[in-house]
């Protein structure tokens, strides 16, 4: 029994080794070669807990492996690619859909319509290109009318952010991406300190931007030292500056927003069609003791 436990738990770490060492690109893309990979080796390691043939089993994992790492390499290749992966297939062009293409490829419509609204799309004829790639996945492009607004089509010129880098997680202090900042422990415990917290132990989740060196966090139960001077407590608002397609008088004011400064911004002087735009606040509340 004992034998047979220690045969199982090796199997088990060597096939998390061996779908490792075929990297990531095998469990995100799921290429046909991936696909016949992955069920190859999950078949052959298998056979140990069956059998008592525990070493020509891991060979032959082994050798999928090899294989496998051989045809990732071929597919570097744009002609043996094409015959690994084969091309994309349009399935929907401006907003008409290839019945014969989405035949041959076996998607039914149900399931395709299913896909578009997952993607957030329920009608056709919001839909400029509906693309079946080599990987399984569909791509969707909008028409421009249908595509989500962005600064740049407001006409607003976005401020770079930073990345954002983990720091702690489940209370553990992530030392390398620390350094990755150029900074230490003892500068993360004098950022949390001024937030009011002493215990990392509460801190389920914090990270850092890169650009402002700001710290963000999420506590397991929420509770901050008193005994700290401040008690700065984050908070949200949304204001509404257009919604059900009508421009919110009360929204503009609170924003300090003109409507003439609104539509220029939209870049048009109707609001039809925008049935929604709202404005984030984050809001910082100190509270007296």
């Amino acid at each position: 029994m004992l034998q047979t436990s220690l045969q199982i738990l090796i199997i088990f770490i060597l096939t998390i080794s061996l779908m490792r060492l075929m990297g990531k690109s095998s469990i995100v893309q799921l290429t046909p070669y991936d696909l016949v990979a992955i069920i190859m080796v999950g078949t052959i390691v298998a056979e140990p807990l069956i059998t008592t043939e525990f070493a020509p089993s891991i060979v032959r994992a082994l050798l999928i492996v090899v294989f496998y790492l051989i045809f990732a390499k071929l597919s570097l290749n744009q002609v043996i690619n094409k015959f690994l992966l084969g091309k994309p297939s349009i399935l929907i062009k401006h907003g008409k859909i290839v019945e014969d293409i989405l035949e041959k490829e076996h998607v039914s419509l149900i399931q395709l319509l299913s896909i578009l609204r997952t993607a957030g799309y329920s009608k056709l004829t919001e839909i400029d290109y509906a693309i079946l790639e080599p990987t399984g996945s569909i791509s969707v492009i909008p028409i421009p009318s249908a595509r989500p607004v962005t600064l740049a089509d407001l006409d607003i010129e976005g401020e770079y952010e930073g990345l954002p880098l983990s720091v702690m997680i489940d209370g553990i202090i992530q030392k390398k991406n620390l350094k990755l900042i150029n900074k230490d422990e003892t500068w993360l415990k004098d950022k949390l300190k001024e937030k009011g917290i002493t215990d990392l132990k509460q801190v389920i989740y914090a990270f850092v931007d890169d650009k402002s060196e700001s710290i963000y966090y999420d506590l397991r139960n929420e509770k901050v030292d008193s005994t700290q001077n401040s008690d700065m407590q984050k908070t949200k608002k949304d204001i509404y500056l257009i919604k059900g397609c009508k421009i919110q008088s009360a929204g503009l004011k609170e924003a300090k927003i003109t409507k003439t400064e609104l539509l220029n911004w939209l870049g048009t002087n109707s609001i039809d069609g925008i049935d929604e735009m709202v404005l984030h606040q984050r809001l910082q509340v100190k509270r007296k003791r």
